[in-house]
């Protein structure tokens, strides 16, 4: 299964587009926050593929979204949330150990607007940077293993 990872858009609704539009067979998007009001038009765009969506730092007055979530993806745990909250932009070890609390297989954050994409401890983390240039493609494949790669938004 394949998801498209998008964050930090800040108005770039045209380049979340281009991103999903760019990949083949995408089972899912992803958005780990920044700004609400285009995931929520991204959404609306694609309304058969289902969505993962938090609130980022950004996102003030959005009451009905949450700022974490864990879901499951291709049979994986994955925590998703912006990352500010845990303070992303000094270090990952306290989003890593909220992700290991999670059980999650997968961290999704954001914020930084730097593209991230390791595994530490056991838990794959992916930060796809900013929608403004870059975007992730998340893929568990049929034998459970996690890779991601990031892409330049054409």
């Amino acid at each position: 299964m394949k998801a498209v990872v998008l964050s930090d858009s800040h108005g770039s609704f045209n380049n979340l587009v281009k991103a999903v539009e760019n990949e083949k067979d995408v089972s899912m998007l992803i958005f780990a926050g920044d700004v609400q009001r285009d995931a929520d038009k991204l959404v609306r765009e694609y309304p058969r593929l289902p969505a993962a969506v938090v609130l980022g730092n950004n996102d003030w007055s959005v009451r009905d979204v949450p700022f974490d979530r864990t879901f499951t993806f291709a049979g994986k745990r994955v925590f998703l949330t912006h990352g500010h909250k845990y303070h992303v932009k000094y270090g990952l070890n306290t989003l890593l150990l909220k992700a290991r609390e999670e059980n999650a297989d997968i961290c999704v954050f954001g914020h930084t607007h730097s593209p991230y994409c390791e595994e530490v401890s056991g838990v794959f983390m992916l930060n796809p940077g900013s929608a403004w240039l870059t975007y992730a493609v998340l893929e568990v494949d049929e034998n459970g293993k996690i890779s991601a790669e990031i892409k330049e938004t054409p």
